[in-house]
């Protein structure tokens, strides 16, 4: 008999009677809370956009695939046993971020109680960073490290072979772990199908945070993969790299369409780790979105240092409403070191961002190595020197898979590995030479109040409120960070 791996990403297509048999492919998103027994489901929700991409390459394979997004429907563990039952799936992916790995682990466990014979592989941004613990717990088969999609299709089809050949993975062998290669990251982002949407149970069911859109017609799009600025507290280069590769502005174009034509979608926001890189194509986009009459309001995440007005001009008259901005501090010595940048080119962008009738969205966090009160306070009036329409504040989180955590991990300055804990709205799991935890969500408490609290600020997000949703979008935003940071205060005393 004769085996043929073929076509791209590993599509295989084996010779003979002895054909590869399709499987039931179960991926689930875990609700967050799911161990403490009380599943939550967030105010604000977006598509799952990785198992999307995942159910894709699968869909296209002709292996049949549900999702279930217990994480934005805050499904129990009853409800998501009855899933696992009710389908009976050859294979069960899970994908997890840090806060989400013990619910995660759990859902492996009850998958593996229902079934020992399901192969249960688990992906995302924590174990990709930490795959051996993802094994250790004895209910996981198989950890994809970065980019799945053609990885799980590899161990969809290719499993009569064992797993010692798949690249990118990490798999138990008896009492042993044993990691791959590392696997080629994908060039060709074309070759890759649109997101399986047509599996979720409906588009309009999900309420994205006010600054990304509205409910009814949303939809969240990724056009690249990688970073090239390799942010010390952020996981992205090692998921995926620091070469920024991008899907072509047709291939781009045609997606929106889908989405408008087919779904109805009239808010799209581009979660790329920075949109604006490629100028030229950022234009190419934004002239193929007014040639082809795609109406669609649209976000981004840009980059102080990359806009210009020409730019800024063409994604205006496209229809982008918002850009969301990295600032992350106020001070100089701390924009020097861990952004590269200067107060004088962050308001010059965010200025010419406002003249050119964007809004512009201000990220800030606040616990960086090095930061004092001072610095702290640097960062609150900056943020409200600034011509933003908005803005977020977060506690700095080493979450694994950053340079951050290396650097925790190194100073022995984690506080806690309850992955639960780590919230960038929560009590920073690590240790500060210069501050209490206390004192650094004093400061993010502070900056809500002293940026939002503003009469000109109240009155522009007055303006922005067009229904009842739109309006508790709003209070709950407030209540979270307010009514939170005093709950966890409590706890850090």
């Amino acid at each position: 008999m004769v085996h043929v791996v073929e076509g791209f990403g590993g599509a295989f297509v084996r010779k003979g009677k002895d054909r590869v048999k399709k499987k039931r492919v179960l991926l689930v998103s875990p609700p967050k809370g799911l161990v403490a027994g009380e599943p939550e489901r967030p105010k604000f929700q977006t598509h799952p956009l990785g198992l999307l991409y995942v159910a894709s390459v699968l869909d296209g394979n002709g292996h049949q695939v549900r999702i279930y997004d217990a994480y934005s429907f805050g499904n129990t563990l009853g409800e998501i046993k009855r899933e696992v039952l009710d389908f009976d799936p050859d294979v069960v992916g899970v994908t997890s971020m840090t806060i989400l790995a013990k619910d995660a682990y759990l859902i492996a466990r009850t998958v593996k109680e229902i079934n020992a014979a399901i192969i249960v592989v688990m992906g995302g941004p924590h174990v990709s960073a930490l795959p051996e613990e993802a094994l250790r717990t004895g209910c996981v088969d198989v950890a994809v490290m970065g980019e799945g999609e053609h990885t799980m299709l590899e161990i969809c089809e290719g499993e009569w072979r064992g797993f010692a050949w798949i690249k990118g993975i990490a798999y138990r062998c008896g009492e042993r772990i044993v990691r791959t290669p590392a696997r080629v990251k994908t060039e060709a982002l074309d070759s890759i199908p649109f997101p399986a949407y047509h599996l979720l149970p409906s588009m309009d069911s999900y309420n994205p945070p006010p600054h990304w859109g509205k409910k009814g017609g949303f939809a969240s799009m990724l056009t690249c993969r990688g970073c090239p600025y390799d942010c010390t507290f952020c996981s992205v280069t090692r998921d995926w790299g620091r070469k920024y590769r991008f899907r072509s502005a047709g291939n781009v174009l045609d997606e929106l369409e889908m989405l408008h034509g087919r779904y109805g979608v009239r808010y799209v926001s581009f979660r790329d780790s920075v949109f604006t890189l490629h100028k030229r194509r950022v234009i190419e986009i934004c002239r193929g979105m007014i040639e082809r009459r795609i109406r669609i309001v649209w976000n981004c995440n840009g980059r102080v240092n990359e806009v210009d007005p020409e730019m800024l001009s063409w994604m205006k008259r496209a229809g982008c409403k918002a850009i969301q901005y990295g600032i992350e501090s106020g001070n100089e010595e701390i924009l020097s070191r861990f952004k590269g940048l200067e107060k004088d080119t962050i308001r010059r962008a965010i200025d010419m961002t406002s003249r050119a009738g964007i809004e512009a969205h201000g990220y800030f966090m606040f616990g960086l190595p090095g930061e004092t009160k001072e610095t702290m306070h640097d960062t609150i009036e900056f943020a409200k020197s600034l011509d933003l329409h908005s803005a977020g504040f977060t506690s700095v989180t080493p979450f694994p898979g950053s340079a951050l955590w290396d650097y925790c991990i190194e100073n022995n300055l984690i506080l806690t590995t309850d992955w639960g804990e780590y919230d960038l709205k929560g009590l920073p799991p690590a240790r500060h030479a210069n501050l209490t935890s206390a004192e650094i969500l004093d400061a993010q408490k502070a900056a809500f109040r002293q940026f939002y609290l503003r009469p000109k600020v109240i009155f522009r997000h007055l303006k922005d409120i067009r229904s009842m949703n739109d309006m508790t979008n709003y209070l709950y935003e407030a209540l979270i960070n307010l009514r939170k940071n005093n709950k966890v205060k409590r706890r850090a005393h």
